[in-house]
């Protein structure tokens, strides 16, 4: 299951008519958008082809502008709540050929961000901060780009780890582009741009270390290219925003694009409100009906963005707006307040902080978890009922600090007996904490939570009032040491290891200089720390496998209910198998079979590698069985049905 899965975005914003780029998204910015309609979240990569660039319009006049601003005075608010974290650089925007700033800050909430203050040559200069989270599984990602319709030269930019000392922009048709690593003093991580002429749009980075060693590619990640066809020229809004419709089966569509990244879709079908805002870190944008000229937000702090409208050229019968985020926090509640060109109040709608517990009524006892009440706000869990089913809990956890999502709410279903678990990461009082917590079973006698170092930390259960189910919670300090998994003890049956799907597997196995073990079908295996068995293709990474708790190994890993573990690459199937195999075969029910030579681990883990080459064009979305056979044939194991 996927952090995106277990964390339940989707049933965050059940209610909403509109998705948005995947958590991961090179844009790096989140919404939670009005709640109507089921939420649709598109995490396939977007083709450089379709990075297109708008032929904007431009719309003069107060389009989101509180005041006019220059520079100075934009840095000066980014800067408001946030503390530099490392000097300051300039870099030559040859978009604009005018300057763009960028540094490093830490947040309100604590975590690090980097922000920009970017200059036009025929606009209002903008600026924003986007908060950096080594979770993206990259040594190095795109944060923002220069690319707009009629310049012949842009620049990307992006953040890159401490020990990163080159990056290569690659674009589709292959061209390469050298970039520059920036490292500024003081700072917590490098600054990394390429400049590259824009009818070469990049697709992705390849990245090395200061020594050299190739550390792999970053591409864009965009969400999906906006469906159907586009209605009109695109409208270029304040914030470095652009919106253009587009005309699709169901209807018309307004997209939202910032820096060459979809950042948000929403369909125009059935009844709208009188105002649709989306609350960004650092900007408010939305539409409204024909009759609104001014759109007034008022934070719960009383800040206020008060945002003249515009309308929009396709004749959809709407007015657009768009400004910086005068509150830089999307949980607070705010009101909404429309007026007409007279003055005159025509919709008002006010809107509660932490909306999600209206969207997850708790059953039974909303529980404090204990030792979280460092910042004077405690986390807390609750279990509801998303999905109407009697058999699935559903416990939600909140209270912590998502970078760049500001929430850190989270949801999690599970069937009786099955080990799901959600964390929440607070990052103040340095050096923070994260809390990692859990339905639990009836029989279930002890969690212990196993840090990368081998330090093992017990859980702790707790039941509330009313509730369906215990939980159990365990709180580590925030920093290097990370949980790397968990050791579960049921009642009568032996431990159990389940590690943590770690970010850094990739990154950590591609600075080893240990000699991997070939496999067939170019592959190659190497156990990386922290919990990782990491797998290349022809000396490329590909998705890894979950390795052994620190001080275990991966034959820990194959008990009574999971004897193989194996993952399918692009043209692929891989895996280990317990020692003794010496065949390893899966057939699925519509027909696909694949067998794969077995062979023992050079590293003593007490397993057999295996690798194979799949048929062209082999469908594994059927039910898959997989059976493990010894040098005679015969039949030693069996997974699946």
């Amino acid at each position: 299951m996927t952090d995106l899965e277990e964390r339940l975005r989707a049933a965050f914003d059940a209610r909403a008519s509109t998705y948005e780029a995947s958590p991961h998204a090179w844009a790096r910015i989140r919404e939670r958008g009005p709640k109507r309609r089921a939420a649709r979240f598109v995490l396939a990569a977007l083709p450089v082809a379709l990075l297109a660039v708008f032929v904007p319009v431009l719309l003069n006049g107060g389009l989101g502008r509180n005041t006019a601003a220059d520079p100075g005075e934009i840095y000066q608010r980014l800067m408001r709540d946030r503390t530099a974290t490392g000097e300051e650089v300039t870099v030559d925007n040859p978009t604009e050929g005018l300057p763009l700033r960028l540094w490093f800050a830490k947040a309100r909430l604590g975590y690090p961000e980097l922000c920009f203050v970017m200059e036009r040559a025929e606009a209002e200069p903008y600026g924003g901060c986007t908060g950096v989270s080594e979770d993206v599984n990259a040594d190095a990602w795109f944060t923002g780009s220069t690319l707009r319709d009629g310049t012949e030269t842009a620049l990307d930019w992006g953040v890159a780890l401490g020990d990163v000392g080159g990056v290569t922009g690659v674009a589709k048709d292959g061209r390469r582009f050298a970039g520059t690593v920036l490292r500024p003093a003081g700072a917590p991580y490098r600054i990394w741009t390429v400049t590259y002429p824009a009818r070469h749009a990049m697709s992705e980075i390849e990245i090395a270390d200061d020594r050299g060693k190739d550390l792999g590619s970053w591409s864009r990640d965009l969400m999906t290219p906006p469906v159907g066809e586009p209605v009109g020229a695109a409208v270029e809004l304040s914030q470095g925003l652009s919106v253009r419709p587009h005309r699709a089966q169901q209807g018309t569509e307004l997209f939202w694009t910032r820096h060459g990244a979809n950042i948000q879709g929403m369909a125009l079908g059935g009844e709208l409100p009188g105002v649709t805002t989306f609350v960004r870190e650092d900007m408010v944008f939305g539409f409204a009906r024909a009759n609104v000229a001014v759109v007034e937000i008022v934070f719960d702090g009383g800040q206020t963005a008060r945002m003249e409208t515009r309308p929009d050229p396709w004749n959809l019968g709407l007015t657009l707006f768009a400004a910086e985020n005068p509150a830089g926090d999307r949980r607070d509640g705010h009101r909404l307040v429309a007026y007409d060109a007279s003055g005159a109040e025509v919709w008002r709608d006010d809107r509660a902080g932490q909306p999600m517990r209206e969207d997850m009524p708790p059953i039974g006892e909303v529980m404090t978890i204990p030792g979280t009440d460092g910042s004077g706000d405690p986390m807390r869990a609750w279990f509801t009922n998303v999905a109407k089913d009697k058999k699935m809990a559903t416990l939600c956890l909140s209270g912590g600090v998502a970078v760049g999502d500001q929430g850190g709410d989270g949801c999690v279903g599970t069937m009786p007996g099955s080990f799901v678990h959600l964390y929440a990461t607070r990052f103040l009082p340095e050096p923070g904490i994260v809390t990692h917590a859990g339905p639990a079973g009836e029989d279930w006698e002890s969690i212990e939570a196993v840090l990368g170092d081998g330090r093992k930390v017990p859980a702790a259960f707790l039941r509330g009032k009313g509730t369906p189910a215990s939980i159990w919670h365990v709180t580590v300090p925030g920093g290097e040491v990370k949980v790397a998994g968990f050791l579960l003890k049921v009642k009568d049956r032996p431990s159990r290891s389940i590690p943590v799907a770690g970010n850094d597997c990739a990154s950590t196995a591609a600075r080893s200089d240990a000699a991997r073990q070939r496999l067939a079908a170019g592959i190659s295996a190497l156990v990386s720390e922290p919990s990782c068995l990491a797998f290349w293709q022809n000396d490329r990474l590909i998705p890894s496998l979950e390795g052994p708790l620190p001080g275990g190994k991966l034959s820990d890993m194959l008990g009574t209910g999971q004897r193989v573990q194996w993952r399918l690459g692009a043209n692929t199937w891989y895996g280990y198998a317990p020692a003794g195999t010496v065949t390893v075969k899966a057939v699925t029910t519509n027909g696909v079979t694949v067998t794969a030579d077995a062979v023992p681990d050079q590293w003593g883990q007490g397993v057999t590698l295996f690798a194979a080459a799949t048929p062209e064009g082999a469908d594994f979305s059927a039910g898959t069985v997989v059976t493990g056979h010894d040098a005679g044939g015969e039949e030693l194991w069996r997974s699946g049905s």
